[in-house]
């Protein structure tokens, strides 16, 4: 791995595996959009050569007891009222823990079970399929793609006409800007659209904004226990999305215009119990992280990431993120059983960088090599550890200030990797999402103690719930909680 790669790669994690702050339309990689019918054949061919894709990167299709159809009856009630009219939809649960949902040409809409967890009422459910439908109609993916074309198109000729070593940077940046500035567009249309949609159907629209506010607490707290920094009014030039404040506000106007007299329909309970007992968090072919430790049943091994760092479970990778911004990725590799990992090390720590140190060495009683690395600002740490057959285990620190303690450190983490029997490994299960009623005499801080969580437990409890820091309860209520049992 080359160590532009790592870095970038290992930084991308809890953006791709834990949280994805809003809608993430795919592009079709089409040659631009026709009108009319051969326009509708050219979309469903995008949306079926990229579906198998989608399904792939995340993790397949979700399903669980009758959730599947009733997200489909949502999304017919909601089609009454969408310009591709009944049979226009198709939406898929995807069986990741991020919170996304997003769309592609002919009609593909995709939620994950994240994004179910987080939202609260079936009026919410309604207010993201509701957007990506909005998409779909308004041809937002085959827009965006022609405003690439006519931006590349642009900046080449900023190329072209100012020369000059910095011409190709310059004609680059022109054209990232200008497809963000687009697209921040598209997902405010995109909501104002949705909350019609919604409203016809006769969802309360205020839905919309609860969801969004949750999200963006969801954000935030996530991005704290990942020790990364949040700020929600910040909009930077490159990106997709609007700020979630600025949404919100947008959200908050369109749907006062459209509130009904009654409100509208929300089907908290009814929603609730559709989503009783659906996986939350990591699926159990990738292993699970509680608290700072990782244990991977199927494989039989753990580790505990060093004090302070912020964990993220990926499908490739575990990924902890420091305070100081120090990074420790775990993964495995394929290393030959009569190659050794020294010499291993030695042609492959960090490709394009200088290794400074390699030895050899045991972890656990388990042959292990080590290695040092740097490549211009970076410091790479590197451990190997055999496994079974021809796998290897493999720990990288990376960090672009170096402290005395790294040594220790990273040592000490290396160092609890060990295999487990099988009761151990048997004796962790999957989290998933609860429903439980308040009861007289219970609060927020009781049913946070229920979560099967050793830290933020309030906190995780009222962004889930969308409750607000000392909002009373009412018995008879329903709320959920996350729970291996």
């Amino acid at each position: 791995m080359r160590w532009r790669d790592l870095a970038a790669g290992t930084l991308g994690v809890v953006l791709a595996a834990g949280l994805v702050a809003g809608c993430a339309s795919l592009d079709g990689g089409s040659s631009g959009f026709l009108a009319g019918a051969n326009g509708e054949r050219q979309e469903a061919r995008i949306g079926a050569r990229e579906n198998p894709k989608v399904l792939a990167a995340f993790g397949g299709a979700y399903s669980s007891g009758n959730l599947n159809a009733y997200v489909e009856s949502v999304t017919a009630k909601l089609a009454k009222d969408a310009a591709s009219g009944p049979n226009g939809y198709h939406v898929t649960l995807l069986n990741s823990p991020s919170i996304n949902a997003f769309s592609l040409p002919g009609g593909y809409i995709y939620v994950t079970r994240g994004l179910l967890a987080l939202a609260n009422s079936e009026a919410e459910l309604a207010a993201v399929i509701a957007h990506e439908m909005a998409h779909i109609d308004s041809r937002h993916a085959l827009q965006r793609e022609q405003q690439v074309a006519s931006a590349s198109v642009v900046g080449k000729v900023i190329s072209d006409v100012s020369g000059g070593s910095d011409s190709s940077t310059e004609a680059l940046s022109y054209a990232k800007k200008q497809i963000a500035q687009f697209s921040r567009q598209q997902e405010l249309e995109a909501d104002a659209i949705g909350i019609r949609i919604m409203a016809k159907a006769g969802y309360d629209p205020r839905a919309a904004v609860t969801f969004l506010t949750s999200l963006e607490r969801q954000t935030a707290l996530h991005s704290r226990m990942m020790n990364r920094n949040y700020d929600p009014n910040r909009v930077e030039l490159t990106a997709t999305h609007p700020t979630t404040p600025e949404r919100i506000s947008a959200a908050k106007r369109d749907a006062n215009a459209l509130l009904q007299a009654d409100g509208g329909l929300r089907n908290e309970s009814t929603y609730l119990s559709a989503i009783e007992g659906i996986l939350y968090g990591d699926d159990p072919s990738e292993g699970y992280v509680r608290g700072r430790t990782f244990l991977h049943p199927r494989l039989g091994i753990t580790f505990t990431m060093p004090s302070g760092y912020g964990v993220q479970n990926a499908p490739n990778a575990v990924v902890g993120f420091a305070p100081d911004g120090a990074i420790l990725r775990f993964d495995g590799i394929d290393v030959p059983r009569g190659t050794s990992l020294v010499r291993h090390l030695q042609r492959n720590s960090v490709r394009g960088g200088e290794v400074s140190s390699v030895s050899e060495g045991q972890v656990n009683g388990r042959d292990a090599a080590f290695a040092v690395a740097t490549a211009d600002q970076w410091q790479f740490r590197i451990a190997l550890v055999r496994g079974r057959d021809s796998s290897v285990y493999r720990f990288i620190h990376a960090t672009q200030k170096p402290a005395a303690d790294d040594e220790t450190e990273f040592a000490a983490a290396v160092n609890t990797f060990h295999y487990v029997d099988r009761a151990t490994a048997d004796a962790v299960s999957p989290l998933r999402i609860k429903v439980q009623q308040v009861r007289p005499g219970d609060t927020a801080v009781s049913l946070a103690q229920r979560m099967s969580y050793p830290d933020a437990q309030l906190e995780r409890f009222l962004t889930l719930n969308g409750i607000r820091a000392g909002e009373s309860l009412k018995p008879g209520d329903h709320v959920k909680v996350v729970s291996e049992r």
